[in-house]
């Protein structure tokens, strides 16, 4: 059984939940979901499922019908409570909600990442020192999710009999916060490696640059288009993904006269079609990503990966092997590391083959499979 937030694709949470299920289902397991929202796409993510419940309907089922029950994201203590009175789930943290009112991990206004444990009085007050406009459903809704709800669900949280994290990153934040280490699994995710196309893509003399991620603050395209604008090499760039802040984002764009270089393709049903025809991925994100799946998706199909030095990115990221990581914030840095592929193909061929090979080794379907059979 997976249990979470949304009943569709919004990211990489959603994408990883669909094809775990449909990994899980091919080796002879039954798959099930129940959800608390509709998303887009929504019959397209739950075709996988051989049955699926909207939380209202959570009567109708119970711990005895499955021999596992996962939560993915919850957002609310209420609900959470729904579903703690009817199983003892294990908890896949994939972000960093349950002990970060805020969700992004990291200080107001500077945003500098944050590394501190949770502290009810502590996050409460960090996470509602914003501009009440960012308050969008008002300060009292805003305040009592802060103060009161967020404590709620980081004890609700807290008392899941054992968590499964992605990456040691994650594993560290949960140690950080009081989770006891045989309570962790770590269970990397998998990656079905495509099939790359013989033929070169067209107007290869044009290298081309993706990033790919929800276009929110927090996954940095502000300072994706400022390294992209301090580049000396010729690239078209293509960014992919959604957001509440996407207008914001093309308007930077524009700002900085990128508008013919930069183009904003949103939503992309298959980001892996994309991977294939660029040339350098880039993963620029702000915040402390607990693993960064769009950055393995990108190496599985052979193109080498520049990002930032936060949370678990290094874990998969090596340093002039697969990639170049730079440190975090640095678009100088970043730009130069874009600019040396652009003008090496050799070089670039080199990390992108490294990349498809580690991704082949570390990240396949099979040791996924292996790990996630023993969980149960």
């Amino acid at each position: 059984m997976f249990i979470s937030q949304y009943a569709g694709f919004i990211g990489g949470l959603e994408r990883y939940i669909h094809s775990v299920a449909a990994l899980l289902k091919e080796n002879g397991f039954k798959v099930y979901s129940l959800f608390i929202e509709a998303a887009q796409e929504k019959e397209r993510f739950l075709s996988i499922f051989d049955d699926y419940w909207n939380i209202e309907d959570i009567n109708q089922i119970s711990e005895k019908d499955f021999d596992l029950t996962t939560v993915h994201k919850i957002s609310h203590p209420n609900t959470f409570e729904k579903i703690l009175q009817r199983f003892s789930p294990a908890l896949f943290v994939h972000d960093h909600d349950y002990y970060c009112p805020k969700g992004f991990k990291y200080y107001p206004y500077k945003r500098i990442n944050c590394h501190r444990h949770y502290s009810r009085l502590f996050c409460a007050v960090c996470s509602s020192l914003v501009p009440p406009r960012h308050m969008v459903k008002g300060i009292n809704i805003a305040l009592k999710k802060n103060f009161i709800e967020s404590a709620k669900l980081f004890k609700q949280a807290m008392s899941c009999k054992f968590f499964v994290v992605l990456s040691d990153f994650m594993k560290c934040n949960l140690l950080k916060n009081g989770v006891t280490e045989e309570k962790i699994k770590i269970i990397h995710p998998f990656l079905r490696l495509p099939v790359l196309p013989n033929k070169k893509r067209i107007n290869s003399d044009i290298p081309q640059i993706v990033f790919a991620g929800q276009q929110v603050v927090s996954k940095g395209t502000p300072l994706f288009l400022e390294a992209i604008s301090k580049l000396r090499a010729k690239a078209s760039v293509r960014i992919l993904g959604n957001g509440s802040r996407l207008m914001d984002f093309k308007r930077i764009a524009e700002q900085m006269e990128l508008k013919n270089h930069v183009s904003f393709d949103g939503w992309v049903q298959n980001p892996l079609e994309v991977f294939i025809n660029s040339d350098i991925a880039v993963f620029p994100s702000l915040w402390q990503e607990p693993f960064g799946l769009s950055g393995i998706e990108a190496m599985g199909c052979g193109i080498p990966v520049v990002g930032f030095d936060v949370g678990g990115v290094s874990e998969w990221l090596k340093n002039g092997y697969n990639g170049i990581l730079v440190s975090e914030r640095d678009t100088t840095a970043m730009a130069a590391a874009i600019d040396k592929l652009l003008v090496d193909n050799k070089l670039r061929k080199t990390l992108g083959n490294n990349a498809r090979q580690g991704v082949e080794k570390d990240y396949c379907k099979q040791k996924f499979l292996n790990n996630f059979i023993n969980i149960i």
